[in-house]
């Protein structure tokens, strides 16, 4: 027998002759191969009607009812339940966007904008891997979320990838889909979180934002977050470091910290005690708010200080007799908060002598005041480490606008510039804008401080004096913010419909209690 010219048997031992394989019967290879594909459909089916359950439960429901009932019976259902749609959008806004709005929303933008350039977005962003048997692999988007200011696509990676690898990416991602800002986010070993920001709602100035009748000290409204919803800020048992170069928007976040405590300060549940070096022109005109006070002596700023040592160490020891782990404020015993202007003077530029003081109440303070209810609120130009060696002990930083790359990472930690905070590039004409790194959070969060004019500082002054301080207050100043201008934004002036709450978006959920993930 021949084979090509050849015989047979001289093919033989020379690797190029195989043994005849099975051949399956056409009627098993169909069967096979249809429960195959049937079983991956239905397991998709399954996943995302879990996962989509607000739009696949009501759609599951008016299938039944239609097929047997009929279509008035089903119209009718559709009716009823579109009223109950809008009565839960209307009195429950946060809940509906999380099971409903944003689902839908998410499922509309990726069917729009994302799904048709997905392969060429990984393969040009080399985020692909192709195996030897030439089959591509790109990194899985298992659910999409969106609000309308950012979308989240949820990621599973490919064997071996890291979220790293996909955030050293991020930049091609915005470019590819045309977003205005592209982070990621790890969720997980294997999962990731990529969010592109369809529009930057920080451009607006922020009005003072109104604080609570009775306010929450763990989640204090003080700015609002780049996904529109507000950033809360958690000072009970914290330390906030704030940094930011000449103009940056210091004055917007101390004040705003301020504004947030104010109905306390008036009831005596929180304590201001206020030093400001620069002679006063920050913090004076809140002078009623400050049950102590310095702004012109050295002497008397130091003295300030280490009287707060003194009073912290006297409360730990009558804690301590009463046998109290927790601290809880009340009007015998109110929330401290140490706010510092312009630190660096003090650390840095004043005598030697102040500089040892100040530097050893600081650091007693901010080492030991978090669990008896003292809290440091310090501002500065200049983070490097000879002007606060300290900087370590503060667990909430602040970055504003900064004069150096270099410096982000000494204000944010290390990371903080590859990870998006690229606080040196923040627009002159943008103050108030910048990144927060909260202890235990790996991802900085930009965010934008509301602005007090003077006549706001001191009307705010007027109304929340602390105890036994009215002889302070001072007339309303003019110069508030014009009511007329289009470019403020003014939490409460949306309809509810647009409303952005806390609980859309979870990287502005740092700050919360126990809770890691509104969508899972």
């Amino acid at each position: 027998m021949l084979v090509n010219g050849t015989r047979v048997e001289d093919l033989a031992g020379t690797g190029l002759t195989t043994r005849q394989r099975y051949v399956v019967p056409l009627w098993v290879t169909v069967p096979l191969f249809l429960a195959r594909h049937t079983a991956r459909a239905v397991a998709w089916l399954v996943r995302h009607a879990l996962t989509y359950w607000g739009i696949s439960l009501p759609l599951l429901v008016l299938l039944l009812v239609w097929a047997r009932f009929g279509r008035l019976e089903a119209v009718t259902v559709l009716v009823w339940w579109m009223a109950l749609g809008l009565a839960w959008a209307y009195r429950w806004p946060a809940s509906f966007s999380t099971a409903v709005a944003q689902p839908a929303r998410g499922v509309w933008r990726w069917t729009t904008k994302y799904r048709r350039r997905w392969h060429p977005a990984m393969d040009g962003t080399g985020l692909t891997r192709m195996t030897p048997e030439r089959q591509v692999y790109v990194p899985a988007v298992t659910r999409v979320r969106s609000t309308a200011v950012v979308d989240t696509l949820h990621l599973r990676l490919l064997h071996g990838q890291t979220p790293a690898d996909v955030a050293a990416r991020a930049e091609g991602l915005r470019h590819v889909y045309g977003a205005h800002r592209c982070s990621v986010i790890e969720d997980g070993p294997g999962r990731v979180r990529v969010l592109f920001y369809a529009k930057d709602p920080l451009r607006r100035i922020v009005a003072p934002l109104d604080p609570a009748p009775t306010p929450v000290l763990d989640a204090l409204p003080v700015a609002l977050a780049e996904s529109g919803a507000l950033f809360l800020l958690w000072l009970l048992g914290r330390h906030v470091l704030i940094a930011g170069a000449s103009g940056a928007g210091k004055g917007s976040a101390v004040w705003s910290i301020v504004r947030s405590l104010a109905p306390a300060v008036r009831s005596g549940t929180v304590r201001l005690r206020g030093v400001d070096p620069k002679g006063g022109m920050e913090l004076f005109p809140g002078r009623a708010l400050f049950a102590e006070y310095a702004d012109e002596d050295l002497t008397a700023m130091v003295a300030l200080l280490e009287r707060a040592v003194t009073d912290m160490n006297a409360r730990k020891q009558r804690l301590k007799a009463a046998g109290l782990r927790v601290f809880v404020p009340s009007e015998d015993d109110p929330l401290e908060v140490i706010l510092v202007d312009e630190l660096a003077f003090l650390t840095a530029y004043a005598p030697k002598d102040v500089k040892a003081k100040v530097a050893s109440a600081l650091q007693v303070l901010l080492s030991q005041g978090r669990a008896v209810g003292y809290s440091v609120v310090a501002a500065l130009q200049d983070p490097r480490k000879e002007v606060l060696p300290f900087r370590d002990l503060f667990t909430y930083r602040i970055a504003l606008r900064l004069s150096e790359d270099s410096h982000v990472d000494m204000v944010l930690g290390d990371g903080a510039l590859e990870r998006g905070a690229a606080c040196h590039l923040i627009p002159a004409g943008l103050p108030g804008i910048g990144y927060v790194r909260v202890e235990g959070a790996a991802e900085p969060v930009r965010v934008r401080f509301s602005y007090l004019t003077d006549a706001d500082i001191t009307d705010m002054a007027n109304r929340w004096p602390a105890p036994g301080n009215t002889a302070w207050t001072t007339s309303t100043l003019p110069g508030s913010l014009d009511p007329d201008m289009d470019d403020i934004y003014r939490p409460g002036t949306e309809t509810r419909s647009e409303k952005s709450t806390v609980a859309d978006v979870y990287p502005f959920r740092y700050w919360t209690k126990g809770e890691h993930d509104l969508d899972d």
